[in-house]
């Protein structure tokens, strides 16, 4: 029977019903269908799903059925749930007999969670909801009876795979055609450029920056992109490894290319590159406050659709995507609505910058949903790992699970010595190393590098207070989403001037900070830290005979408790560095010294990770969502940085609370703003009250403190500098 025969017969309204509204444009659900089914089939095309096309078909004119019950109205705020009835009225009408296609008309707004197959959960969760005259014993008896079928179904693990990929392209057109956006910009665009065009590109990019383009390197990034195999480019900081990765996605015409960075930190700034060198390629960015970033970038574009803004911001739709490993774990891991993600993996190009500085137990993860996914899955996904510096350890890790071909261009190394260092005795805060710091910015910018937040705070303090300097910036990871922009803003600009600027920080500057400084004071850390920090200096040059890297002991290192770094690494390097104090060749010496360069691997926790990963696959099956929350995805397997939360100062408290009590459309973009990465500990401490509202942690404590100017710090360890802070104290009294 013809489904609108069908609806006729069963009293339901018309296919012509106004389904879908946006402001004043109304859609009927036959022109929602229509665009589903278009947009779904386009999206699986490019995605490599052009088997089963016709499950598209059944999704796109079934989903919605439910809205023309004559109780469901789209102006009404209160409507009956409309998915239920869909999927009741699919599997008792429907020619096509498939109970993941029940399964996935029940659950099209929800991500899939399992549907528990007992008679009293089903009559409160599907029946219960199913607001139209039925027979519900009838009902009840069938979806009974489909729910056992289904549990059935989900045996076939790549069937699965294949099939919620298909749902995810479905829900994405699903999603699209709701927001009246037709799909046309978005599902067919490509990275549709020739080799040639990229190199023109790179060639105005490298004389913008007034450097030379090197015709010999551009043969080698072409000589590069000839391979069919993953790739391990291993070359110096400064060499092109950004170039040549491009140059190699473009070359493979891939669905994606996902540029995976360690931190947000550059996010923006990469962003900035790569839409100059793929001038008329749509690049976006997707990590954890990319939809807050975008809705302050549409607000100042006054953008019309937002909402189509923020979803593209969510997902990895657009042809290039930079994002954090985080993202890409959390899809592979089925948390949420991962559907709506992984898809966009099949036939994509990934690029891991730095992936040194990933967790190991983060790199593991994804080297085995890499393997699997493309052994057994065929999602031929190409990776290009690049790095200044590699272990060991993170070579063996690599080859274990693929084989890429090596292309090491670290004897280039030997033609540079864009540093020289020397040690200092006295720690990074003595008054002897911040005149230092003051004489060298009078000559260039200078850049100081701190192993914890509190030192670089105080090493901060110290010289706007007690020695006046006026140009100097801080920055760390313990600020606000919204304090910490402002922060990042201010060092492109200030980073600009010739000299008599100084940058103080922790770890965060080691990662992709494309800016060259002319002096370095940092604190001795472990070699490879120490290699990332090195590169921060002197970077568009090759070759220097005056020391401009100073190295400190840290004093503390023996008695905090929370240090960042194992003893045994600081000492290692202490040994080896001393042996080439200020008489370095070239920079390959002291790549060499990584090799033997102690790493903790925790053997016994890669073991639990792979008998959770067994477990995780027999519960999901590949086809099953999972619901965990930040601290137990952390805990569980700490691809995050380590040991830390999410929370919001307590004097924000009233500020945030004010805005999820409004009328605002936006709350959680705006409340993301607020967030401040702490250390788990703090949560626990005495003399601290945290405080649960609405799923967010508001943290209020006489010990730990906010200030928008130095970051969340702790008091006790800043005793003598408390009085230089312009503390958030606006407080508000939690009980």
């Amino acid at each position: 029977m013809k489904l609108e025969l069908l609806i006729e017969e069963l009293g339901l309204e018309s296919l012509s019903k106004t389904s879908h509204k946006n402001g004043s444009l109304e859609k009927p659900l036959n022109k929602h269908i229509e665009e589903v089914r278009s947009i779904s089939k386009a999206l699986a095309t490019k995605n490599g799903l052009s088997e089963s096309l016709d499950i598209l078909d059944v999704l796109a004119e079934w989903h919605d059925i439910g809205k023309l019950n004559p109780a469901w109205c789209i102006d009404e705020d209160q409507k009956p749930p409309h998915s239920a009835l869909s999927a009741y009225l699919f599997l008792k009408y429907s020619e096509k007999e498939d109970p993941r296609l029940f399964y996935f008309i029940l659950k099209h707004h929800s991500s899939l969670v399992q549907v528990p197959l007992n008679i009293l959960s089903i009559r409160k969760n599907v029946i219960g909801k199913i607001k139209y005259k039925i027979d519900q014993k009838e009902a009840l008896n069938l979806i009974f009876k489909e729910l056992r079928k289904f549990k059935l179904s989900v045996k076939d693990i790549k069937s699965n795979v294949d099939l919620v990929d298909l749902f995810g392209t479905f829900k994405t057109a699903d999603i699209l055609s709701a927001m009246f956006e037709e799909g046309s910009r978005i599902s067919k665009q490509n990275i549709d450029l020739e080799v040639e065009l990229v190199k023109e590109r790179l060639r105005d990019y490298v004389i913008n920056k007034n450097l030379k383009f090197d015709e010999n390197k551009w043969k080698i990034f072409t000589e590069i992109a000839r391979t069919e195999r993953d790739i391990l480019l291993l070359a110096p900081t400064g060499w092109g490894k950004t170039f040549a990765a491009l140059t190699v996605a473009v070359s493979k015409k891939p669905s994606h290319i996902i540029y995976v960075l360690p931190t947000i930190t550059s996010i923006r700034k990469m962003k900035q590159s790569l839409q100059k060198l793929l001038s008329g390629v749509k690049v976006e960015e997707n990590y954890y406050f990319a939809d807050t970033e975008k809705l302050k970038e549409i607000e100042i574009l006054e953008e019309i659709n937002i909402d189509l803004d923020l979803f593209i911001s969510k997902s990895f739709i657009s042809p290039v995507t930079i994002t954090t490993l985080d993202q890409l774990l959390l899809s592979f891991l089925h948390v949420g609505k991962y559907f709506l993600k992984r898809y966009h993996f099949r036939n994509s190009v990934f690029i891991f910058d730095e992936f040194h500085l990933y967790p190991i137990n983060g790199l593991y993860l994804l080297l085995y949903f890499f393997k699997k996914f493309n052994e057994e899955f065929n999602y031929n996904m190409k990776s290009i790992f690049m790095s200044a510096t590699i272990h060991p350890i993170f070579r063996s890790l690599i080859n274990q699970f693929i084989n890429p071909k090596e292309f090491e261009f670290l004897q280039e190394y030997k033609k540079k010595r864009r540093y020289l260092y020397s040690f200092e005795k006295d720690d990074i805060t003595s008054d002897k190393i911040l005149e230092q710091i003051i004489e060298k910015s009078k000559l260039g910018n200078v850049l100081v590098i701190c192993n914890t937040v509190e030192k670089a705070i105080r090493v901060y303090l110290l010289l706007k207070h007690n020695y006046k300097v006026n140009n100097i910036l801080l920055l760390h990871s313990r600020y606000t989403y919204h304090d910490r922009r402002k922060k990042e803003e201010q060092l492109e600009r200030s980073s600009t001037k010739s000299k008599e600027f100084i940058f103080i920080s922790t770890q965060v500057s080691e990662v992709s900070l494309d800016i060259s400084f002319d002096y370095l004071f940092t604190e001795l850390a472990p070699i490879p830290s120490l290699i990332q920090r090195f590169g921060r200096v002197n970077r568009y040059s090759n070759f220097i005979d005056n020391v401009n890297v100073n190295i400190t002991y840290p004093e503390e290192i023996s008695k905090t408790r929370f240090y960042p770094y194992d003893e045994e690494e600081i000492k290692f390097a202490s040994s080896s560095l001393s042996e080439l104090e200020n008489k370095i060749k070239s920079e390959f010496e002291l790549i060499e010294q990584l090799k033997d360069a102690p790493m903790l691997v925790d053997n016994a926790e890669l073991n639990e990770i792979e008998k959770y990963l067994r477990k995780w696959e027999d519960d999901t099956r590949f086809f099953f969502s999972i619901d965990l929350k930040d601290e137990e995805l952390n805990r569980l397997l700490k691809f995050r940085e380590i040991n830390t939360a999410l929370i919001i100062p307590g004097c924000f408290m009233s500020d945030v609370l004010e805005i999820l009590s409004s009328d605002k459309k936006y709350k959680l973009q705006l409340v993301k703003e607020y967030f401040v990465p702490v250390p788990i500990w703090w949560l626990f401490e005495k003399s601290g009250y945290v405080y649960k509202e609405k799923n967010l942690l508001f943290l209020s404590s006489q010990r730990f403190l906010y200030s928008r100017d130095v970051g969340y710090f702790d008091s006790e360890k800043l005793k003598k500098f408390v009085d230089l802070i312009n503390i958030c104290v606006k407080f508000n009294n939690i009980t």
